[in-house]
Protein backbone atom coordinates (compact mmCIF):
# COMPACT_ATOMS: atom_id res chain seq x y z
CA UNK A 1 0.00 0.00 0.00
CA UNK A 2 1.19 3.22 -0.94
CA UNK A 3 1.91 5.57 1.66
CA UNK A 4 0.19 9.28 1.86
CA UNK A 5 1.95 12.37 2.98
CA UNK A 6 0.26 14.58 5.56
CA UNK A 7 -1.72 17.47 3.51
CA UNK A 8 0.70 20.54 3.80
CA UNK A 9 -0.97 22.82 5.98
CA UNK A 10 -1.68 20.33 8.25
CA UNK A 11 2.29 19.48 8.19
CA UNK A 12 2.98 23.24 8.69
CA UNK A 13 0.54 23.45 11.93
CA UNK A 14 2.72 20.26 12.99
CA UNK A 15 6.12 22.30 12.26
CA UNK A 16 5.01 25.18 14.37
CA UNK A 17 3.92 23.33 17.48
CA UNK A 18 7.40 21.33 17.25
CA UNK A 19 9.05 24.60 17.24
CA UNK A 20 7.54 25.70 20.27
CA UNK A 21 8.39 22.86 22.15
CA UNK A 22 11.85 22.39 21.14
CA UNK A 23 12.06 26.03 21.86
CA UNK A 24 12.85 27.83 18.14
CA UNK A 25 11.15 31.10 17.28
CA UNK A 26 7.97 30.92 15.67
CA UNK A 27 9.20 33.26 13.21
CA UNK A 28 11.67 30.40 11.84
CA UNK A 29 8.65 28.18 11.47
CA UNK A 30 6.54 30.78 9.45
CA UNK A 31 7.80 30.29 6.31
CA UNK A 32 6.10 26.62 6.23
CA UNK A 33 2.81 28.23 6.30
CA UNK A 34 0.92 28.87 3.69
CA UNK A 35 1.19 32.54 3.24
CA UNK A 36 1.30 32.72 -0.17
CA UNK A 37 -1.60 35.67 -0.28
CA UNK A 38 0.97 37.75 2.39
CA UNK A 39 -0.33 36.43 5.72
CA UNK A 40 1.88 37.30 8.48
CA UNK A 41 1.70 36.19 12.42
CA UNK A 42 1.18 38.75 15.03
CA UNK A 43 0.40 38.59 19.15
CA UNK A 44 -1.54 41.63 20.50
CA UNK A 45 -0.92 41.69 24.65
CA UNK A 46 -4.61 41.92 25.71
CA UNK A 47 -3.74 40.95 29.51
CA UNK A 48 -4.27 44.59 30.92
CA UNK A 49 -7.76 44.50 30.06
CA UNK A 50 -8.33 40.79 30.82
CA UNK A 51 -7.05 41.40 34.18
CA UNK A 52 -9.79 43.92 34.91
CA UNK A 53 -12.64 42.30 33.06
CA UNK A 54 -12.40 38.99 34.94
CA UNK A 55 -10.88 35.52 33.71
CA UNK A 56 -12.23 34.08 30.12
CA UNK A 57 -13.14 37.82 28.82
CA UNK A 58 -10.60 37.38 26.29
CA UNK A 59 -13.88 35.75 24.63
CA UNK A 60 -15.41 39.36 24.24
CA UNK A 61 -12.35 40.04 21.89
CA UNK A 62 -12.18 37.72 20.02
CA UNK A 63 -16.09 37.32 19.31
CA UNK A 64 -15.82 41.54 18.49
CA UNK A 65 -13.21 41.21 15.69
CA UNK A 66 -15.25 38.77 14.38
CA UNK A 67 -18.37 40.86 14.40
CA UNK A 68 -16.60 43.55 13.06
CA UNK A 69 -14.53 41.47 10.29
CA UNK A 70 -17.07 39.52 9.20
CA UNK A 71 -17.17 35.27 10.04
CA UNK A 72 -16.39 34.67 6.51
CA UNK A 73 -12.72 36.91 6.44
CA UNK A 74 -11.51 33.79 8.31
CA UNK A 75 -12.99 30.70 7.06
CA UNK A 76 -12.29 31.31 3.31
CA UNK A 77 -10.11 30.39 1.02
CA UNK A 78 -7.31 32.82 2.26
CA UNK A 79 -5.42 30.67 5.06
CA UNK A 80 -6.34 32.75 8.43
CA UNK A 81 -6.57 32.09 12.21
CA UNK A 82 -7.68 33.93 15.42
CA UNK A 83 -7.27 32.80 18.70
CA UNK A 84 -6.61 34.00 22.62
CA UNK A 85 -5.59 33.63 26.08
CA UNK A 86 -5.92 35.64 28.87
CA UNK A 87 -2.49 37.17 27.96
CA UNK A 88 -2.74 37.49 24.01
CA UNK A 89 -4.38 37.79 20.94
CA UNK A 90 -2.91 35.85 17.86
CA UNK A 91 -3.72 36.25 14.44
CA UNK A 92 -2.88 34.87 11.19
CA UNK A 93 -4.06 37.01 8.41
CA UNK A 94 -2.88 39.58 5.56
CA UNK A 95 -2.08 43.02 6.36
CA UNK A 96 -5.05 44.96 6.15
CA UNK A 97 -6.56 42.77 8.56
CA UNK A 98 -3.99 42.82 10.58
CA UNK A 99 -4.44 46.30 10.54
CA UNK A 100 -8.42 46.18 11.28
CA UNK A 101 -7.37 43.71 14.34
CA UNK A 102 -5.11 46.16 15.79
CA UNK A 103 -7.24 48.85 16.02
CA UNK A 104 -9.98 46.76 17.42
CA UNK A 105 -7.82 45.62 20.33
CA UNK A 106 -6.54 49.06 21.03
CA UNK A 107 -9.85 49.92 21.81
CA UNK A 108 -10.43 47.46 24.42
CA UNK A 109 -6.68 47.77 25.92
CA UNK A 110 -6.42 51.65 26.50
CA UNK A 111 -6.19 52.80 29.54
CA UNK A 112 -7.73 49.41 30.72
CA UNK A 113 -6.53 49.93 34.01
CA UNK A 114 -8.73 52.80 34.67
CA UNK A 115 -12.19 51.64 32.42
CA UNK A 116 -15.14 53.81 30.92
CA UNK A 117 -18.37 53.04 32.76
CA UNK A 118 -21.85 53.20 30.97
CA UNK A 119 -25.07 53.17 32.81
CA UNK A 120 -27.77 50.43 31.37
CA UNK A 121 -31.34 50.42 32.85
CA UNK A 122 -34.88 48.91 31.65
CA UNK A 123 -38.29 50.41 32.07
CA UNK A 124 -41.41 48.63 31.11
CA UNK A 125 -44.18 51.29 30.15
CA UNK A 126 -47.98 49.68 29.86
CA UNK A 127 -48.93 51.45 27.02
CA UNK A 128 -46.35 53.68 23.96
CA UNK A 129 -48.41 56.63 24.49
CA UNK A 130 -45.18 58.19 25.78
CA UNK A 131 -43.85 58.59 22.54
CA UNK A 132 -46.48 61.39 21.99
CA UNK A 133 -45.70 63.32 25.64
CA UNK A 134 -41.95 62.71 24.66
CA UNK A 135 -41.56 63.84 21.13
CA UNK A 136 -39.40 66.93 21.76
CA UNK A 137 -37.03 65.00 23.32
CA UNK A 138 -36.69 61.71 20.87
CA UNK A 139 -34.16 61.94 17.81
CA UNK A 140 -34.15 58.75 15.76
CA UNK A 141 -31.22 56.94 14.46
CA UNK A 142 -31.32 53.49 12.60
CA UNK A 143 -32.77 50.06 13.98
CA UNK A 144 -32.41 46.89 12.25
CA UNK A 145 -35.25 45.11 13.48
CA UNK A 146 -38.93 45.50 12.84
CA UNK A 147 -40.58 47.11 15.75
CA UNK A 148 -37.64 48.52 17.38
CA UNK A 149 -37.14 52.03 17.49
CA UNK A 150 -33.90 54.43 18.95
CA UNK A 151 -33.05 57.84 19.80
CA UNK A 152 -30.32 59.78 21.02
CA UNK A 153 -30.86 62.74 24.00
CA UNK A 154 -28.55 64.58 26.08
CA UNK A 155 -28.38 63.78 29.48
CA UNK A 156 -30.69 66.18 30.96
CA UNK A 157 -32.90 65.04 28.56
CA UNK A 158 -32.93 61.64 28.92
CA UNK A 159 -33.38 62.51 32.71
CA UNK A 160 -36.52 64.27 31.66
CA UNK A 161 -37.77 61.29 29.97
CA UNK A 162 -36.80 59.00 32.80
CA UNK A 163 -38.80 61.02 35.77
CA UNK A 164 -41.11 61.15 32.78
CA UNK A 165 -42.03 57.24 33.05
CA UNK A 166 -41.37 57.43 37.29
CA UNK A 167 -44.80 59.63 37.16
CA UNK A 168 -46.80 57.05 35.89
CA UNK A 169 -48.69 54.65 37.33
CA UNK A 170 -47.93 51.90 34.31
CA UNK A 171 -44.39 51.82 34.33
CA UNK A 172 -42.22 49.69 36.20
CA UNK A 173 -38.00 49.04 36.25
CA UNK A 174 -36.49 45.81 35.57
CA UNK A 175 -35.87 44.69 39.76
CA UNK A 176 -31.79 45.14 39.10
CA UNK A 177 -31.82 48.61 38.88
CA UNK A 178 -29.23 50.72 36.73
CA UNK A 179 -26.32 48.16 36.14
CA UNK A 180 -22.85 49.16 35.12
CA UNK A 181 -20.78 47.84 32.01
CA UNK A 182 -17.21 48.19 31.84
CA UNK A 183 -15.63 49.38 28.37
CA UNK A 184 -15.95 46.28 26.13
CA UNK A 185 -17.81 44.36 28.90
CA UNK A 186 -21.40 43.09 28.64
CA UNK A 187 -23.51 44.28 31.35
CA UNK A 188 -26.37 41.82 31.90
CA UNK A 189 -30.09 42.92 33.31
CA UNK A 190 -31.92 39.67 34.29
CA UNK A 191 -36.08 39.13 35.64
CA UNK A 192 -37.35 36.26 35.62
CA UNK A 193 -39.27 33.28 37.36
CA UNK A 194 -39.97 29.65 37.45
CA UNK A 195 -43.82 28.81 36.16
CA UNK A 196 -44.98 25.20 37.68
CA UNK A 197 -47.74 22.97 35.61
CA UNK A 198 -49.00 19.83 35.36
CA UNK A 199 -47.34 17.91 32.06
CA UNK A 200 -48.46 14.65 32.66
CA UNK A 201 -50.53 12.00 34.63
CA UNK A 202 -49.20 8.59 35.74
CA UNK A 203 -50.16 4.79 36.80
CA UNK A 204 -48.74 4.43 40.34
CA UNK A 205 -48.41 1.49 42.57
CA UNK A 206 -49.51 3.11 46.06
CA UNK A 207 -52.92 4.81 46.61
CA UNK A 208 -54.81 6.59 44.75
CA UNK A 209 -53.07 4.58 41.80
CA UNK A 210 -51.84 7.39 39.73
CA UNK A 211 -49.63 10.70 40.17
CA UNK A 212 -49.03 13.90 38.48
CA UNK A 213 -45.57 14.82 36.47
CA UNK A 214 -44.64 17.97 37.51
CA UNK A 215 -42.95 20.64 35.01
CA UNK A 216 -41.90 23.68 35.07
CA UNK A 217 -41.11 26.39 32.25
CA UNK A 218 -38.90 29.29 32.59
CA UNK A 219 -40.03 32.82 32.24
CA UNK A 220 -38.76 36.17 32.31
CA UNK A 221 -36.21 39.18 30.44
CA UNK A 222 -32.63 39.13 29.79
CA UNK A 223 -30.60 42.05 28.25
CA UNK A 224 -27.65 42.42 27.57
CA UNK A 225 -25.37 44.62 26.57
CA UNK A 226 -22.03 45.32 25.26
CA UNK A 227 -20.37 48.69 24.51
CA UNK A 228 -16.86 50.16 23.29
CA UNK A 229 -15.26 53.20 22.50
CA UNK A 230 -14.41 54.47 18.79
CA UNK A 231 -10.20 54.72 19.41
CA UNK A 232 -10.60 58.29 19.71
CA UNK A 233 -13.39 58.20 21.91
CA UNK A 234 -15.75 60.62 19.92
CA UNK A 235 -18.52 57.58 19.77
CA UNK A 236 -19.74 54.69 21.31
CA UNK A 237 -20.71 50.86 19.72
CA UNK A 238 -22.94 48.77 21.15
CA UNK A 239 -24.13 45.32 20.60
CA UNK A 240 -27.66 44.49 22.25
CA UNK A 241 -29.27 41.35 22.51
CA UNK A 242 -32.59 40.39 24.45
CA UNK A 243 -34.52 37.33 24.99
CA UNK A 244 -37.90 37.34 26.67
CA UNK A 245 -40.10 33.93 27.41
CA UNK A 246 -43.27 33.83 28.55
CA UNK A 247 -46.04 32.10 29.18
CA UNK A 248 -49.18 33.02 27.59
CA UNK A 249 -52.26 31.17 29.12
CA UNK A 250 -51.97 27.43 30.07
CA UNK A 251 -53.92 25.01 28.03
CA UNK A 252 -56.17 22.61 29.88
CA UNK A 253 -56.30 19.51 28.71
CA UNK A 254 -59.07 16.81 30.25
CA UNK A 255 -58.07 13.11 31.35
CA UNK A 256 -59.14 10.09 32.10
CA UNK A 257 -57.45 8.60 35.27
CA UNK A 258 -55.77 4.93 35.29
CA UNK A 259 -58.34 4.07 38.01
CA UNK A 260 -61.60 1.46 38.14
CA UNK A 261 -63.95 4.47 38.57
CA UNK A 262 -62.36 6.22 35.99
CA UNK A 263 -61.81 9.91 37.52
CA UNK A 264 -61.68 12.66 35.91
CA UNK A 265 -58.24 14.95 35.85
CA UNK A 266 -56.18 17.20 33.70
CA UNK A 267 -53.32 18.19 32.72
CA UNK A 268 -51.89 21.54 31.13
CA UNK A 269 -49.25 22.41 27.86
CA UNK A 270 -48.05 26.04 28.31
CA UNK A 271 -48.23 28.52 25.39
CA UNK A 272 -45.31 30.22 25.07
CA UNK A 273 -44.59 33.54 23.33
CA UNK A 274 -40.75 34.10 22.78
CA UNK A 275 -38.92 37.46 21.31
CA UNK A 276 -35.34 37.26 20.30
CA UNK A 277 -33.75 40.83 19.93
CA UNK A 278 -30.21 41.60 17.95
CA UNK A 279 -28.71 45.29 17.52
CA UNK A 280 -26.33 47.26 17.57
CA UNK A 281 -25.89 50.93 17.30
CA UNK A 282 -23.26 53.63 17.13
CA UNK A 283 -23.55 56.76 18.96
CA UNK A 284 -21.66 60.11 20.13
CA UNK A 285 -20.51 59.51 23.79
CA UNK A 286 -21.46 63.03 24.81
CA UNK A 287 -25.40 61.52 24.40
CA UNK A 288 -27.40 58.90 25.80
CA UNK A 289 -29.13 55.96 23.78
CA UNK A 290 -32.56 55.41 23.89
CA UNK A 291 -34.15 52.06 22.66
CA UNK A 292 -37.61 51.17 22.35
CA UNK A 293 -38.36 47.63 21.88
CA UNK A 294 -41.81 47.51 21.52
CA UNK A 295 -44.71 45.87 22.57
CA UNK A 296 -43.05 42.99 24.27
CA UNK A 297 -43.98 40.33 26.99
CA UNK A 298 -42.90 41.87 30.68
CA UNK A 299 -42.67 38.36 32.71
CA UNK A 300 -40.95 40.20 35.85
CA UNK A 301 -41.70 39.35 39.20
CA UNK A 302 -42.64 41.38 42.05
CA UNK A 303 -44.81 45.23 42.27
CA UNK A 304 -45.26 44.81 38.66
CA UNK A 305 -47.19 47.69 37.79
CA UNK A 306 -46.29 47.91 34.00
CA UNK A 307 -48.18 44.71 32.74
CA UNK A 308 -50.29 41.82 34.14
CA UNK A 309 -47.87 39.49 33.60
CA UNK A 310 -48.48 38.54 37.18
CA UNK A 311 -52.34 36.98 36.33
CA UNK A 312 -51.40 34.27 33.70
CA UNK A 313 -54.93 34.35 31.98
CA UNK A 314 -54.05 38.57 31.27
CA UNK A 315 -50.66 38.29 29.63
CA UNK A 316 -50.27 41.74 27.88
CA UNK A 317 -47.58 43.54 26.00
CA UNK A 318 -45.55 46.21 28.17
CA UNK A 319 -43.42 49.01 26.07
CA UNK A 320 -40.09 47.92 27.06
CA UNK A 321 -37.46 50.62 27.32
CA UNK A 322 -33.59 50.52 27.68
CA UNK A 323 -31.31 53.40 28.43
CA UNK A 324 -27.73 53.32 27.63
CA UNK A 325 -25.80 56.20 29.43
CA UNK A 326 -21.62 56.55 28.92
CA UNK A 327 -20.19 57.59 32.00
CA UNK A 328 -16.52 58.43 30.93
CA UNK A 329 -13.41 58.98 32.66
CA UNK A 330 -13.25 62.61 34.13
CA UNK A 331 -16.87 63.49 32.83
CA UNK A 332 -19.48 64.64 35.51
Amino acid sequence: MAHRSPPIRVTAWISILLSILLGLRVSESLAQLPAEAGQTLASHDISPWVRQAGPGSQKYIVDWVLQETGYAAWHGVVPASLSADENRLVVFHQAQMQERVGEIVARFTTAADTPHRFSVRVMGVGTPSWRNDARALLHGIPAATPGVQAWIMSREEAATLLAMFRRRGDCAELPTGAVQAANGLPAVLAGGRKRPYVQEIQPSSVAPGWQTLPAACDEGITLDVQPLLTRDGSAVEAVLRCRIDQIERMAIVPVTLPTPDRQRSQIEVPQVSAVRIGERFRWPTTQVLVVGLGLVPWPVPGNNTAGSAALLADAKRTDVVVFVEPRLRGSP
